[in-house]
């Protein structure tokens, strides 16, 4: 198994977490670096800023839906503790992130109290208390100004809060850190991921693969969770597609990959509002742009792996076709690897199979009909689609524990 880089990895998929209304906004990074300066002045070690780290990188994951992650963008926010406890659910069983799940847990609770944790003053974790202050430091910045002209007014904020809402102690060490313009610039400027990289070197952590799976089981029930109609997808394709790749004769550690690729294949969904998703109706041409886009972000959010595994080609492609009519690269049969014709006909038959808002799931006679039709048409590979169809009894096992809640991780296929 080659190497994989947490920090890299983290950098790049916390944006899938900052897709809102308002387009890209890097809130995670951001705040992980004002987090990670606070940090440093607080007398952190090394570990204990990585997993203040990790635990920035991902604080907000609980907040799924655009309208949830809308009412987390006003600064005093009536009842945040509900997208708290999400993200600590899914962290907690997650023994790579299981160190930042009491982190998230707590990562909006007041200094004084009355939080639904029962936690309050010191009792509240230091990287709780360091996270709530750099998050919601960044939500008063306005990108539409200056970020030197607002950094006085964001002080003021802050301290009239000190020792309610936020830690005293942090509090003067922010006003601080405030002082100097290259806190702000760095917050905002273009070498954001570059000096969250930077900060972070001196704690590296190489992924073993049940680290590397665990990252994409995490990210997978993120993905599901953003509408009901699609709350098993990413397991059931992971699962389907690793089937596939050892019938289809691929080596075990390929099929360990392939079901990695098939948990975060959707990971540019986040990208994508709800009201397109669960649409009942057919989609207007401007909303199915919408919908091209995501395998577009799940190639560029999984980029750093490109350079040492398969993953983000067999993930990214799946709405490829053989005949160069899919999207949104356009490639054609000459580019597609057999991962991403697994991947594809995966994808394909796992929504076919499940309840969509527009229909329902479909059964086995409908779904052979539009997979043959399909490679009659050109667009998927004959091989794959009659692999799957002569597998029926398998994927049905497979389906039936996915939907019951089974772990979507194939234990015989870790390397």
């Amino acid at each position: 198994m080659v190497q994989v880089d947490l920090t890299r990895m983290l950098v790049n998929l916390s944006l899938a977490l900052d897709f809102s209304r308002r387009g890209l906004l890097r809130h995670h990074q951001r705040v992980a670096v004002i987090a990670l300066r606070l940090g440093e002045a607080a007398g952190l070690s090394a570990r204990e800023r990585f997993d203040l780290f990790a635990a920035s990188m991902i604080h907000d994951a609980g907040a799924v839906t655009w309208p949830e992650k809308d009412a987390l963008e006003v600064f005093d926010v009536s009842h945040p503790w509900e997208h708290c406890h999400r993200g600590y659910q899914f962290t907690a069983d997650v023994p790579l992130l299981a160190p930042a799940a009491e982190v998230i847990l707590s990562h909006h609770d007041r200094w004084e109290g009355g939080n639904p944790s029962g936690r309050a003053g010191a009792a509240i974790p230091l990287a709780s208390r360091i996270i709530h202050l750099a998050d919601r430091v960044d939500v008063l910045l306005d990108d539409r100004r200056h970020v030197l002209s607002q950094s006085e007014e964001i002080v003021r904020q802050v301290k009239e809060l000190s020792g309610s809402v936020f830690d005293p102690e942090l509090v003067d060490l922010f006003a601080g850190l405030a002082e100097a313009e290259s806190f702000w610039l760095d917050i905002t400027g273009p070498c954001l991921a570059e000096n969250l990289l930077k900060m972070v070197e001196g704690y590296r952590v190489i992924l073993e693969p049940a680290q590397l799976m665990g990252l994409a089981c995490f990210f997978a029930r993120i993905i599901d969770a953003k509408s009901p109609f699609t709350r098993h997808h990413s397991q059931g394709v992971a699962r389907a597609a690793s089937f596939l790749a050892a019938r289809l004769g691929m080596t075990q550690g390929e099929c360990f990959l392939m079901e990695v690729a098939g948990l975060l294949h959707d990971l540019g969904k986040l990208s994508v509002p709800e009201e397109i998703l669960e649409k009942p109706g057919r989609l207007t041409r401007e909303e199915f742009s919408w919908i091209k886009q995501h395998t577009y972000y799940t190639y560029w959010l999984l980029k750093p792996l490109d350079e040492v595994l398969p993953v983000v080609r067999w993930a990214a492609y799946h709405h490829e076709k053989l005949n160069g009519k899919g999207y949104p690269f356009r490639l054609r049969e000459r580019d597609l690897c057999l991962g991403a014709r697994i991947m594809a006909v995966s994808d394909i038959y796992a929504a076919l199979r499940e309840d969509r808002p527009y229909r329902r799931g479909l059964a086995w006679p409908e779904i052979e009909k539009i997979l043959r039709g399909e490679v009659e048409g050109g667009a998927l590979d004959r091989r794959v689609v009659e692999a799957l169809l002569d597998s029926r009894r398998e994927l049905d096992d497979i389906f039936y524990a996915v939907t019951a809640g089974c772990p979507a991780t194939s234990r015989s296929n870790r390397p």
